[in-house]
């Protein structure tokens, strides 16, 4: 199976650099959700799966052909701040498929964005966003799309299962900002979580951190309740086992 993934930076599902790639927290989970499931992912230079830049999916999504009006795409006319998640998901997925063409290799596609949810941040609510993405991988027929978007960012999971009452109540955090710069953000508040255990106050540190904790298996993903959370786990069940 190869994997596709694309993500938005370090703090997420990681950057690629001059010494291979770095997984980031939501790629380390992702990768102990697939071994629950049955199915392996790694990041070494031999494994089998490819991160794409979102820079390398706007080239893609500059020479799509138009979007099929025979797929019904509800609320994309009247909200085209959605069009950044479609236009996306089209992208990877026509990436992806592209490589199963050449390799006839089973392909699983998963697209990460953060859902922000800012007064100014212009681009719809979570659900908009959400069905934008599902509609972008319909449009180009994948199935095995997956969309990770976590309302209002990661952090708001990560958050779930390391604070002091881990898994309790945490469908609350999906009603927080997802600006950074507001009052108790939920990026300050787990940076604060990781300095009160000697964790330098960096952003580079809280990642690792969080990285940390989930490969010691302080991060269970399957007790994390979440509606954002839930939706991408939905989805990555469905695309590894379609028909268990």
């Amino acid at each position: 199976m190869r994997w596709f993934l694309s993500g938005e930076g370090a703090s997420d599902l990681g950057v690629e650099s001059a010494r291979g790639f770095k997984p980031g927290p939501m790629a380390l989970l992702l990768a102990k959700m697939a071994t629950k499931l049955g199915e392996s992912l790694g990041f070494n230079e031999d494994a089998d799966f490819e991160y794409v830049h979102k820079a390398r999916l706007g080239e893609e999504a500059a020479g799509m052909p138009a979007a099929k009006k025979s797929i019904r795409l509800p609320g994309l006319k009247k909200k085209k701040e959605t069009g950044y998640f479609f236009n996306n998901a089209r992208a990877l997925a026509r990436i992806a498929k592209r490589y199963q063409a050449d390799n006839g290799d089973a392909i699983v596609a998963v697209l990460f964005r953060d859902a922000d949810g800012t007064a100014s941040a212009g681009r719809g609510n979570w659900q908009d966003k959400y069905n934008s993405m599902l509609h972008g991988f319909a449009q180009e027929r994948l199935d095995t799309g997956v969309a990770m978007l976590p309302k209002p960012k990661s952090e708001a999971w990560l958050l779930c299962a390391l604070r002091a009452n881990p898994y309790q109540n945490c469908a609350g955090l999906e009603n927080r900002s997802g600006n950074d710069a507001s009052p108790n953000s939920l990026k300050g508040e787990l940076a604060q979580l990781a300095s009160a255990l000697d964790v330098v106050h960096l952003a580079v540190d809280v990642v690792q951190w969080s990285c940390q904790k989930i490969e010691s298996g302080d991060v269970d993903p399957e007790k994390i309740n979440m509606p954002s959370f839930t939706a991408f786990r939905n989805a990555l069940k469905s695309a590894l086992q379609p028909t268990r």
